[in-house]
């Protein structure tokens, strides 16, 4: 009897920590646009445990939607931009003279869809409340988001008062680290200048503009719009899934293409498909992977590692 009692005070106690956990990352996805600061921000990539790239930024956020992030340090990276104003966001990088426009949901629309994915996330993943730790000389919790085989995913690390993320770190499919971005300075009293939050592509920019956001529909429903049948990949990374009620219908040059997301709750990459030479997935930057099957064309776009890329490729079958 004492021994299944201790085993229901474990069981009860494991529970706790992880609803305390859903409900810090609850309170973090609320205070989105909500709280306004200023800080420092160092971001790493790994591959395969190894960094690859580093650089730091000045970020600063207000209101709702709008948020500046521009680069400092390394010099040959100095001076790249990210500005959001609204529902538009700017790119810009200086050394090749080049800019990206890009038009986002809602920050409500944005809120509303982290808050359905953390739902899922909860129902999908084990979540653990690690404690505290100081970041930036402020105190925070510590939250780790796991798959039920205790494969990392994600851990956060987010301000106690005003649940900003103030560190995070993303894990690829073997548990190793492939991104990180932490604060070194933060403040939550900011100061703002005129114009900091508006953005001209200078004379001579080369500018591309994204696909405006498509509308989501279950899987079936997008087929049946697009007139083919989604090719889906048997292996997926550790965690991930397909989220089959997001799919999207884009149209590029008259042609067809099949937006098929898939995320693992805290990262996504997707898997953009249509007849030969039709599915060149929106403008965007990072890694990407092309190729055929049948008489249909393929980009997979996202951060998984190259070989997860290419295991996933292999997979692809009608």
């Amino acid at each position: 009897m004492a021994t299944l009692a201790l085993m229901a005070l474990s069981v009860y106690a494991e529970a706790q920590v992880n609803e305390q956990a859903f409900t810090i990352l609850r309170k973090s996805i609320m205070a989105l646009g909500a709280v306004n600061f200023s800080g420092l921000r160092t971001v790493v990539f790994f591959e395969n445990g190894v960094k690859v790239e580093g650089f730091q930024e000045e970020v600063y956020q207000k209101g709702p939607s709008k948020q500046r992030v521009a680069v400092v340090a390394p010099q040959d990276k100095k001076g790249r931009l990210c500005v959001t104003s609204g529902q538009v966001q700017w790119q810009y990088f200086p050394e090749e003279n080049r800019a990206v426009r890009r038009e986002l949901s809602t920050p409500a629309e944005t809120r509303s869809r982290r808050l359905a994915g953390l739902d899922d996330l909860r129902k999908r993943m084990k979540m653990e409340y690690l404690g505290t730790e100081t970041i930036a000389g402020r105190l925070t919790h510590v939250v780790l988001v796991s798959t039920p085989e205790g494969i990392p995913i994600k851990k956060t690390w987010i301000d106690r008062q005003y649940y900003v993320p103030l560190k995070t770190q993303l894990f690829d499919s073997r548990g190793n680290v492939k991104s990180s971005a932490f604060y070194t300075a933060i403040n939550f009293r900011p100061q703002y200048k005129a114009g900091m939050f508006d953005f001209e592509p200078p004379s001579g920019c080369s500018v591309r503009t994204t696909y405006q956001l498509p509308k989501r529909m279950a899987q079936r429903d997008a087929e049946k719009a697009a007139g083919f049948r989604a090719a889906l990949p048997r292996y997926l990374p550790p965690g991930y899934r397909f989220l089959k009620n997001q799919v999207a219908v884009l149209h590029q040059g008259g042609k067809v293409i099949l937006w098929l997301p898939f995320s693992n709750g805290a990262d996504t990459f997707s898997i953009f498909q249509g007849t030969h030479g039709a599915a060149a997935p929106p403008p965007t930057e990072g890694r990407s992977l092309t190729w055929k099957l049948g008489n249909h064309s393929f980009v997979l776009v996202g951060s998984i590692c190259a070989a997860e890329m290419k295991r996933v490729r292999d997979s692809v079958r009608f």
